[in-house]
Formats: structure tokens, sequence, C-alpha cells
């Protein structure tokens, strides 16, 4: 992953010929910058459009590709379409070209603002999540017509526990790792291996559907009709348990502003999707993926959080002049203040019956 600045006035300014040169862009829709992240630059054009260009991806299933991100983003886009779940796309290009040496997504302009967590917003993701969930049962949205592209997670509970094992290797590794966290690494491992006999259940009470898997605040658009997500490249074939554990998961909920999200209103959330579902056999089912899978997303991103301090202490390390960098270093000590409380939650959740 590189950490070198990116010229963002540059892009932009190429973007915008590459944009008039094919009719997208003219005088009097302006072109400005609405967000940046790791992966992504994201411009507003005009008042009705958004053009997602793609950077970077930190995301290893894409070997570090770019191009195949958007080609990602677009056949997810292109599932959804007329759903209402995400964006609409409107155009595309998947390949750099001699104007413009990056790939980029057209879409609409989503109005709204992020997840605050209130019960008004925990309500309408809950029925965003349930459209996903149930999509597959509706015509024209049959699963069979991208299943073969995306990844297929059919035992998550092995995979995400392989994963979690994974992230944490290089914490428990480090010669500066505290011996605090060692031990909250160690037992959240071992109290997660004790689940996964629980399985079979995924089998007993199948249901697959398209799963977006990174419920960050900021990856939800929300506004007076509905709640929107963005920000697919995350997306697989799996169980709907997975959404409801990134979403509720404590690390997840704590990255906006060390928010804690209470008992009541988790249970809130979850009635809320599983009256959405109207399907009280497919709400059983989901609910029993829930009992398994549940704590396993966040067991996951409990031990990245760990892995992360030292790989992000390796790449930020020669870029502290930088202002990306410095808030992501800002974050990595916030989130090892936090990380006792994380625990807790994490040990808790696994205590819950299956």
């Amino acid at each position: 992953m590189s950490t070198r600045p990116l010229d963002i006035a540059n892009v932009q300014a190429q973007l915008g010929k590459h944009l008039f040169a094919r009719g997208w862009h003219d005088d009097s829709a302006t072109l400005s910058l609405l967000a940046h992240g790791e992966a992504n630059l994201i411009f507003r054009l005009g008042e009705s459009a958004l053009v997602r260009v793609a950077v970077n991806t930190p995301n290893k299933r894409f070997d570090g590709d770019f191009r195949r991100v958007t080609e990602f983003e677009q056949l997810i886009l292109t599932y959804l379409k007329g759903s209402g779940i995400g964006h609409e796309l409107q155009a595309s290009q998947l390949t750099p070209s001699d104007d413009f040496p990056y790939t980029y997504l057209i879409t609409n302009f989503l109005p709204g603002g992020a997840l605050d967590y209130g019960q008004i917003h925990l309500r309408q993701c809950a029925e965003t999540l349930a459209q996903l969930h149930r999509l597959p049962a509706v015509k024209g949205y049959e699963l069979d017509s991208v299943r073969s592209q995306l990844p297929l997670i059919t035992q998550p509970l092995t995979v995400f526990f392989e994963e979690a094992r994974d992230y944490a290797q290089p914490y428990l590794d480090s010669p500066d790792a505290e011996p605090e966290v060692v031990e909250m690494l160690r037992s959240a491992l071992a109290k997660a291996e004790q689940r996964l006999s629980a399985e079979h259940l995924l089998s007993d009470y199948p249901h697959l559907c398209l799963v977006h898997g990174d419920h960050t605040y900021e990856n939800w658009v929300i506004n007076e009709q509905r709640a929107h997500l963005i920000d697919w490249e995350w997306a697989e074939v799996g169980s709907p348990a997975g959404d409801l554990g990134h979403f509720l998961s404590p690390v997840t909920v704590r990255r906006r502003q060390g928010y804690h999200l209470p008992k009541g209103d988790r249970d809130y959330f979850l009635q809320c999707y599983y009256d959405a579902l109207e399907d009280a056999d497919l709400a059983h089912r989901i609910a029993r993926h829930f009992a398994a899978f549940g704590p396993f997303p966040a067991l996951r991103s409990f031990c990245w959080t760990a892995g992360y301090w030292i790989t992000a202490n390796r790449w930020y390390a020669d870029s502290e002049d930088s202002p990306s960098a410095a808030e992501r270093m800002n974050r990595l000590q916030q989130s090892r203040q936090q990380f006792p409380g994380f625990w807790q939650e994490l040990m808790d959740w696994f205590e819950e019956p299956v």
C-alpha cells in the first residue's frame, strides 16, 4: 500500500478535462471533491451525480489492482439496479484511458447524512438490510446472476476465525506486544474456537444472499425517506448474519466518536430487522445464523485492530507530516484506549446462548 501523497488537484483537473471530452462535464456542471479515502476519490458532478475514482485498494482480494475494484462495484450496482439500496449506476470507465489514468464509476448523488445510531436511523438501516437479505426471492434479483462472480462464503465461522487469528499474529509476534493485549487476543480467540461447533446451524437453516460486509457509519447515507448503503468493495455472497454482526460490532460502532450502543438499542435494531423481513420462516432462519455467527465479524475486527497497530506503524513511519497519516495514527491511539472495552463486549457476546 502506497503512502505517497496523491496530487488530488491534478487528478481533479485531469478528470474534468476527460469528462468534458466525453460530454459528461461542461461549464454549467461543477466538479468538486466530496470525499477522499484510502481507496477512492469521490467527486460531486453538478447537482445530481457522483464520480467515484479508484486510486488504490487495501483489499487483498484485488491484488492491489484498483481497476478490479471498479469492475467489482459495477457488478454490484448492476445487480442492485432499481432496488434503491445503493447508488444507481450511470456510466463507467473500467480501463485507464490515455487522458485519465484511473478507473471510475458515475452514479446518482444520494442526499443525506451518515449513520448516527439514533433509533430512527437504526430502524431505517434495519429495513434496508432486510430488503437486501430477502432480495434473492424477488424476481429479477436472483442470486444466480452474480453468484459465480463474487466471493462465496459457505463456512463463515471457520473463515472469520482463521482470518481473525491471522490478523492478530503480527501483534502476537511483535517484541513490543503488551502482555495485557496478548492475553485479551488469546482469550477471545479461544472463546471463538469453542463456538465453531455451531457452524452446522447455517447449513441446517440455509439462506445465502448478497452481504455488504463493511458497516462503518460513513458507509451509510440516510435521509428522511430511507437508508442507503455505499462502498461495496467488501461484498460477498454468504450469511446475512455477517452484516448484522458487523453492524453491531463494538469496533464498528465506536468508530463514530467512540459511541457505545446500548443493549436496548441493539435489541431494537434486531427486532426492526426481523419485522422488516416480513417472512416468519426467513426471520427464524436468520436468527439461527445470528446466534451462531453474530460475534465473529466483531472478533475479526478486534484482532485486525491489534494487528493494524503493528502494520500501520510500519506504513506511516515515514509519513508523519502527512495529515491523513497523522489522523490514522490518532485513530490507532484511540483504539488502544478502547481495546479493553472492545474485549469485554466481545466476550459477553460469546457468552450469549446459541
